[in-house]
C-alpha cells in the first residue's frame, strides 16, 4: 500500500488543503447570491421562475455544495482552536485572554465584511461559536464527543419537527412568501443597476444583512457540533497521526458514502418532482441540504484525507495548500471582487448561473496562482497579517505559511 509517513508538514498541508477546497466550494454557492436576488427566494422558501440552464446549475449545486463545505470549515476551525490554545499554553501566554481578542478580531473583520460586500459572512458566526469553544477546553475527550454529537442528533430532531406543520397552512404560506420573494427580487435589482452608493448600501444593510442576523441563528447548531468534534480530532491527534487513523477514514468514507447517495438522490428525485410532496416539497428540501449535507461533508473530507496519503493524490493536492494558507484573504476577495464585478460593472442578475459559474472558475484559477506567488514570498497572507498583528499587537519570527480563516496555521507550523 503506498502510504507515506505523516509529518508535521503534511499534517499542515492536508488542513490547508481542506480548509482551500471548503473555501471554493463556499464560493460557488455564494457566488449565486452575490450575481442575483436569489437570496430572497431563498430566504422564502421557494424557488424562482427560472430557465433550464439556472435550474440545472442550481440542482448541481444544491446537490454537491450547498450546506456541504461550512461544516468542513467548521471542524477545521475546532482543530486549529486545540492547536491554538495548546501551543500559546506552551509559550506561557494567558490563553483565554489570547484567543478572546482573536475572536473578537475575527467577529469585527466578518461584520465589515457582511456589512460591505456579502450580506451570508460566515466569520463572524465562527466568531461567536468559537468563543464557546473555551467552555469546553478543560473538559475530557469523551465529554466533548458527547455534546458533539448529541448537538447533532439534536439539531436533526428539531429539523424534522418542521414536517410536523399542517400542509394547509404550508401551501397558504407559499404563496405569499412568492410574491414577497419577487417583489424583493425586483426592488433589488433596481437599487443594483440605478441605485447611487447610499442607496445600495442602506438596501443591503435593511433588507439583506439585518434578516440575515436574524435568521442565522438556525444553523448555530450544527455548526457549533463541528466545531466540537474538531476539537475533540484534535485532542487525539487524528489529523497528526493520519496513519493509525486511516481505518478510521475508511469506515467514514464508506458509511458517508451509502448515506450521501440515498441524499444525493432522493433530493434530485424531489427538486426534479419525480415524487409529488406538495407542501412538504421546500422542507424536505431544505432538510436534505442542510441536515443531511452534512453526510457529504464528512464523505468529502474523508476522500481526500484518504487521497492526501497516496504519491499520485499528495502531488496533485499540493497547490492548493497555499490557498488554505491564506483562505480568510481568498474568501474576502471573492466577495470584493464579486461586488466590483456584478454590483459595479452593472452584470447584476443578467448572467444566466452556467455563465457566472464560468466566472467562479476563472477567479479559482487566478487566486490559485496568486496565493502560491504570494506564499513563495510572504509568510503571511494579507489578511491573515491583520489578524495576526492585531491578535498578538506585534508580528513574532516569520514561518513558511499562514494563519487562515478557520485556524492560525502559524501557530500549528513548525519552527
Amino acid at each position: 500500500m503506498n502510504m507515506q509517513p505523516t509529518t508535521t508538514t503534511d499534517r499542515i498541508s492536508l488542513i490547508d488543503i481542506l480548509r482551500g477546497l471548503a473555501v471554493f466550494g463556499i464560493f460557488f454557492v455564494n457566488v449565486i447570491f452575490l450575481s442575483s436576488p436569489d437570496l430572497f427566494y431563498q430566504r422564502n422558501s421557494v424557488l424562482p421562475d427560472e430557465s433550464a440552464v439556472n435550474q440545472g446549475v442550481r440542482l448541481v449545486i444544491d446537490m454537491f455544495l450547498t450546506g456541504r463545505c461550512y461544516p468542513i470549515l467548521s471542524l477545521l476551525f475546532g482543530v486549529g482552536f486545540y492547536l491554538f490554545m495548546r501551543r500559546a499554553e506552551q509559550k506561557g501566554k494567558r490563553v483565554f485572554k489570547l484567543f478572546s481578542r482573536r475572536m473578537l478580531i475575527l467577529f469585527l473583520i466578518g461584520i465589515a465584511h457582511g456589512v460591505f460586500f456579502y450580506n451570508g459572512d460566515v466569520l463572524h458566526q465562527y466568531a461567536l461559536l468559537g468563543s464557546l469553544l473555551m467552555l469546553f477546553y478543560r473538559r475530557k475527550d469523551k465529554t466533548i464527543l458527547r455534546w458533539a454529537i448529541s448537538i447533532l442528533i439534536l439539531f436533526l430532531v428539531m429539523f424534522s419537527l418542521s414536517f410536523l406543520q399542517p400542509a394547509e397552512s404550508l401551501n397558504a404560506g407559499s404563496a405569499a412568501n412568492y410574491k414577497i420573494a419577487e417583489d424583493s427580487a425586483a426592488a433589488a435589482i433596481e437599487v443594483y443597476h440605478h441605485g447611487n452608493y447610499g442607496e445600495w448600501l442602506n438596501f443591503r444593510i435593511q433588507h439583506e444583512v439585518l434578516p440575515n442576523l436574524a435568521s442565522e441563528q438556525i444553523g448555530y447548531p450544527s455548526m457549533f457540533a463541528m466545531m466540537l468534534l474538531g476539537f475533540y480530532f484534535g485532542r487525539i491527534g487524528v489529523f497528526e497521526n493520519m496513519g493509525k487513523y486511516t481505518g478510521l477514514f475508511r469506515k467514514i468514507r464508506n458509511i458517508s458514502s451509502i448515506v450521501s447517495v440515498i441524499v444525493v438522490v432522493s433530493f434530485a428525485c424531489t427538486r426534479l418532482k419525480f415524487f409529488a410532496l406538495g407542501a412538504y416539497q421546500a422542507l424536505l428540501d431544505q432538510f436534505l441540504i442542510y441536515g443531511c449535507g452534512i453526510f457529504l461533508s464528512f464523505l468529502y473530507i474523508s476522500f481526500i484525507v484518504l487521497l492526501f496519503q497516496k504519491p499520485i493524490g499528495h502531488k496533485l493536492l499540493q497547490p492548493l495548500k497555499f490557498v488554505g494558507q491564506m483562505s480568510l484573504t481568498n474568501y474576502i476577495m471573492q466577495s470584493v471582487v464579486s461586488v466590483v464585478f456584478f454590483a459595479g460593472l452593472n452584470f447584476y442578475a443578467k448572467l444566466d448561473f452556467l455563465t457566472v459559474t464560468g466566472y467562479c472558475l476563472i477567479v479559482i484559477a487566478v487566486e490559485i496562482g496568486f496565493s502560491r506567488w504570494w506564499m513563495n514570498r510572504f509568510s503571511l497572507g494579507p489578511m491573515e497579517w491583520v489578524w495576526r498583528r492585531l491578535t498578538y499587537g506585534k508580528l513574532e519570527q516569520a514561518r513558511p505559511a499562514a494563519a487562515s480563516v478557520v485556524q492560525t496555521a502559524s501557530d500549528q507550523r513548525p519552527r
